[in-house]
């Protein structure tokens, strides 16, 4: 067995599994974005959100077979919870991303104009989920092989959604200032933007499972 044991092979197809649903939740991301920047434009994006649907059921159908993976290892692999917990964490956040692209979507199929100032909220907290995804794809790639990267990763994830906090105040503020009289429009941004806000919120979460895993690399080494 080239002097493996059976416990590293199964943890080398843990990683490679997680990394490819990372890499999955990625092409969930890419369709939010692509939403978000067609907001003060006039393309119709159900043509974008309609791409949505594939990477989403992908990552879904995926998820169950490492989730059934798991269950055989049994008692064989340590740390199995903290795996469980990204991967569902990562098909989570694909159901926030997708509940936030089809309330945006909605809102411009219904002819509701976006204030620019809310679109910009938008896309900053877009900038922040980005730069968060980036982090843990990059964390989880580097787990293995150089857990105190995957540290510095994990950190700046806590960062960004410090960050995001920010932005969500400000964002609600603005919203219920500027659409108080606009009850339709105020709720269906309000849902955007907490879903936008939990997907952040979502990604902290899973970078400290990752941190407790890194941690755990680091101490063995």
């Amino acid at each position: 067995m080239c002097g493996y044991s059976n416990e590293s092979i199964a943890e080398m197809n843990i990683h490679e599994n997680l990394v490819n649903l990372a890499r999955m939740a990625g092409d969930v991301l890419r369709v939010f974005v692509d939403i978000v920047n067609s907001m003060p434009g006039e393309v119709d994006p159900s043509k974008i959100y309609g791409k949505i649907i594939e990477p989403k059921s992908r990552i879904e159908e995926n998820k169950l077979l490492f989730m059934e993976y798991l269950a055989r290892l049994g008692d064989a692999i340590s740390y199995k919870q903290n795996y469980a917990s990204i991967a569902l964490g990562l098909e989570r956040l694909t159901q926030l991303l997708d509940g936030a692209s089809y309330r945006l979507t909605l809102l411009k199929q219904k002819k509701y104009s976006i204030d620019d100032e809310i679109c910009d909220f938008i896309k900053q907290f877009t900038g922040i989920i980005e730069e968060q995804y980036r982090n843990l794809l990059e964390g989880l790639k580097k787990l293995r092989s150089d857990p105190k990267k995957t540290l510095m990763n994990v950190n700046e994830i806590t960062k960004l959604e410090n960050r995001a906090d920010e932005v969500y105040r400000n964002a609600t503020f603005t919203l219920y200032t500027k659409l108080s009289e606009q009850i339709i429009p105020l709720m269906v941004l309000k849902d955007a933007i907490d879903f936008i806000e939990n997907a952040s919120d979502l990604l902290k979460s899973v970078g400290e499972e990752l941190r407790y895993l890194a941690l755990h690399k680091v101490a063995l080494t």
